[in-house]
């Protein structure tokens, strides 16, 4: 995918190795004493600027996101605003190791480089860029006009002055296609509204060029997208039922060949994730995200395509702008596990683009797959 059309699509300036990250600043969090040993009233200290640790395979596969969630918190580097705890230097930084107990439900799942975290604990910076999924931005207008009762970390963004992109809104559309130029623009213009009105404190990154970019990624993404579909309908006959242990080795080469014939790099995500299915007798989360079956067409395939797409912009925007912290907000877990059992590692621009390491959870491939594909898949690309 070329650098200008994502660029022009995201922000507001072009070209984006010239913008500078906001001043620094975010979240404040406030950690009070339940009880103070030896007595007296509880002490405080207040901290910005803090640095969160993204969470597990395992913790975001045993969580449960529709309940008040608790999870481990480790926080490092945050710059003290103040405290009356005798002795502590100011000019220190405070690192905090906790359990989160939160009152808020998590169905919004931050994708962050190195895991994820709950929406709003993956937003704490200034410098944080959401970039909102269409079920979230869908979501977030919902809310705003008192659609849930429920406190979920979405809710959170809603006085922050949060810088958010309105890309993946557009780029899906809604006709499980890629949109027409007209549909596009259409669709940014209500991606805009909705946004605009339910976060009345977020920079929304548009611009005069926006749409343009917009146009641009659809139509550079036409050929890759129209070869993924293919790709993904000749596979899904063999691949919509688990496959047996004996058969592992053929589906295996068949996944490749089809990749081959049909024109679809054997290091992209989408052939990962065929390669999951084949060598996981169950369910697993690229099983979910295909969602392949009998009868599978275009629509379906550009369905699970536009979800692993918004993986691919997001690895984009974490390669070329290391001075945002990137968050891909969705409510897809399925999508999230497949993200976070990557282990997508070393992500950076290069000459043609941008390059990273994966390095798969047991859950997408467990050995000797892992080995099999770093040999046979990976060192092609």
């Amino acid at each position: 995918m070329p650098v200008e059309p994502f660029y022009r699509a995201l922000m507001t300036e072009e070209p984006l190795t010239i913008v500078e990250p906001p001043a620094p600043g975010g979240t404040l969090f406030v950690f009070r004493e339940q009880e103070r040993p030896g007595g007296g009233p509880p002490r405080t200290i207040a901290f910005t600027d803090v640095d969160i640790v993204p969470r597990s395979y395992e913790e975001l596969a045993a969580a449960r996101l529709h309940e008040p969630i608790t999870i481990p918190l480790q926080m490092f580097n945050g710059r003290i605003v103040e405290t009356d705890v005798e002795g502590v230097d100011t000019s220190r930084y405070a690192h905090v190791t906790t359990t989160l107990i939160s009152p808020f439900t998590a169905r919004a799942i931050g994708l962050v480089r190195g895991g994820w975290l709950p929406s709003g604990l993956a937003a704490t910076r200034d410098t944080t860029l959401l970039m909102p999924d269409r079920n979230i931005v869908t979501a977030i207008a919902g809310r705003s006009r008192g659609k849930s009762r429920a406190r979920d970390f979405l809710d959170l963004f809603r006085d922050r002055p949060v810088q958010v992109s309105p890309l993946l809104y557009a780029l899906e559309g809604n006709g499980r296609a890629l949109p027409t130029p007209h549909e596009a623009r259409q669709q940014l213009a209500e991606a805009i509204a909705k946004l605009g009105e339910a976060l009345p404190q977020a920079r929304l990154m548009v611009g005069p060029e926006s749409a343009i970019g917009l146009l641009g990624l659809i139509e550079d993404s036409r050929a890759t997208m129209a070869a993924k579909q293919k790709f993904l309908i000749r596979l899904a006959p063999a691949l919509a039922a688990p496959v047996s242990r004996r058969d592992r080795d053929t589906r295996w080469n068949d996944v490749l060949v089809a990749a081959a014939d049909c024109g679809v790099a054997p290091d992209s995500l989408v052939v990962l994730a065929a390669l999951s299915v084949v060598v996981h007798p169950g369910a697993c989360a690229p099983r979910r995200l295909l969602k392949l079956h009998a009868g599978y067409d275009e629509a379906d395939a550009y369905n699970a395509l536009s979800d692993i797409r918004s993986l691919e912009l997001l690895l984009y925007s974490l390669a070329l702008q290391p001075g945002l912290d990137t968050q891909l907000c969705t409510a897809d877990r399925a999508l999230a596990l497949f993200w976070v059992g990557l282990n997508a590692t070393e992500i950076e621009a290069a000459d043609d683009g941008i390059r990273w390491t994966l390095q798969p959870h047991d859950a997408i491939l467990p050995e000797p797959f892992a080995a099999r594909w770093a040999a046979e898949v990976n060192g092609t690309g």
